[in-house]
């Protein structure tokens, strides 16, 4: 716990303890220095603020004894321009995905830091995170001049959501002793709930019953989309030492990703949740072995220009499929199959709402795909029309009565 004392000349000795060193306690010391003006509340308001943000700065590293005070003083009032570029974008990089690093990157230095950046961290409030949600929803504030248009609610959040990170891990790392974003009221646009595109119960068995007539590799492609619920990144990043054909379970453990400019890599799954053990069924198994040995015959065939890296799905030559490849192959058999155009991704969503509006129990869809919150699974339980039209009858029948019933 930081202590600190008045001086005689005004000044204030502020001591804080760095652990011990030969057996005995270790302090070490800074000085604050009212600015001029300030009222006697505002001294000891300030020396306060000062006494913690050292404390940080001693027990975070950014203090070494000996040093001066001048890291102390870049530590206390601290902008959110330094804040930023100085400590969060390294911060994130050990633990966010790359293309959320980049997003931030962009939100931050083309938005946040020309409207906040001077400001202190610790003087930011809800009333700097409502401007930026009122002025992303002002029309004009899209990075194309060219299009007038407001951005949409949901982009509005998003954006919102790096401005709340940045304080978040300014609070984590000490430079504030609270997050004032964490609690603030503010107002977002309203969001539209679209509801989520998936094939019914019919159309999903039209889609699956297609694939018999489709290639080894298309159709344990689509099959593992819509019986297993995995995402285009995990499907892509999956290996056959994943695949467990003897207890028939697969390991999602890694996803693809494509940065901007750079080579598509691996990357940890979306959240911790996202690792996970996904059980399959003999039907799925079947199907996979069909393409193994496909595979196994394309190997033969390229010969030394084979690349054997281990991947399921595998490009011409054996190397990672391109992430931009499912998308493309599923498109194409919807066509061939006459069925109605459904987005790669809409596959697994047809998983999922098959799974939970047929008696499966939201925590176990939840723990299948890999979700961090059970508000995520919900949006899977959008009834079917068919299942309305069941409810009406269900209603009626309960509170009407037959000729049957009316004549006893």
């Amino acid at each position: 716990m930081a202590s600190y004392y008045r001086r005689k000349n005004g000044t204030y000795c502020v001591r804080v303890s760095n652990g011990t060193k030969d057996g005995k306690q270790e302090l070490v010391s800074a000085t604050y220095k009212p600015p001029k003006g300030f009222t006697e509340k505002e001294i000891q308001c300030g020396v306060k603020e000062f006494a913690e943000l050292f404390e940080a700065s001693v027990h975070n590293g950014l203090y070494t004894p000996g040093q001066r005070n001048k890291q102390v003083i870049n530590t206390f009032g601290m902008t959110v321009r330094t804040f930023a570029t100085e400590h969060y974008f390294k911060s994130i990089e050990s633990y966010l995905s790359p293309n959320t690093v980049r997003f931030y990157r962009a939100v931050i230095g083309d938005i946040i830091i020309p409207s906040f950046g001077n400001i202190r961290l610790s003087d930011i409030t809800s009333k700097h995170l409502q401007a930026l949600i009122d002025y992303l929803s002002t029309p004009g504030s899209r990075a194309d001049k060219n299009d007038g248009k407001p951005l949409e609610p949901s982009s509005v959040k998003r954006y919102a959501t790096a401005f709340s990170s940045l304080m978040t891990e300014a609070l984590r790392m000490g430079f504030i002793e609270e997050n004032k974003l964490r609690n603030g009221a503010v107002r977002y646009p309203k969001i539209k709930r679209v509801p989520v595109k998936a094939y019914d119960r019919e159309e999903a068995t039209a889609f699956v019953e297609g694939l018999a007539n489709e290639s080894p590799k298309t159709r344990a492609l689509l099959m593992t989309a819509i019986l297993m619920g995995l995402r285009r990144g995990e499907i892509i990043a999956l290996k056959w030492e994943d695949i467990d054909l003897r207890n028939y379970t697969l390991s999602v453990n890694k996803s693809a990703y494509k940065e901007k400019g750079k080579a598509q890599a691996l990357k940890s799954p979306k959240s911790l949740n996202s690792v996970r053990t996904v059980y399959f069924s003999e039907f799925y198994a079947k199907a996979l072995l069909e393409w193994r040995a496909e595979q196994d015959a394309e190997k033969v065939s390229a010969g030394t220009s084979w690349h054997e890296q281990d991947f399921v799905f595998t490009g011409p030559m054996g190397d990672m499929m391109s992430l931009y490849a499912p998308t493309e192959i599923c498109a194409q058999y919807e066509a061939r199959a006459g069925l109605r155009h459904l987005k790669f991704h809409g596959l697994r969503h047809t998983c999922g709402s098959l799974l939970a509006n047929n008696g499966m129990d939201l925590e176990t869809v939840k723990a299948v795909f890999g979700h961090e919150s059970i508000r995520t699974t919900e949006q899977y339980l959008t009834p079917y029309d068919a299942s309305k039209r069941s409810a009406a009858e269900l209603i009626a029948g309960i509170v009407t009565r037959t000729e049957k019933e009316v004549a006893a």
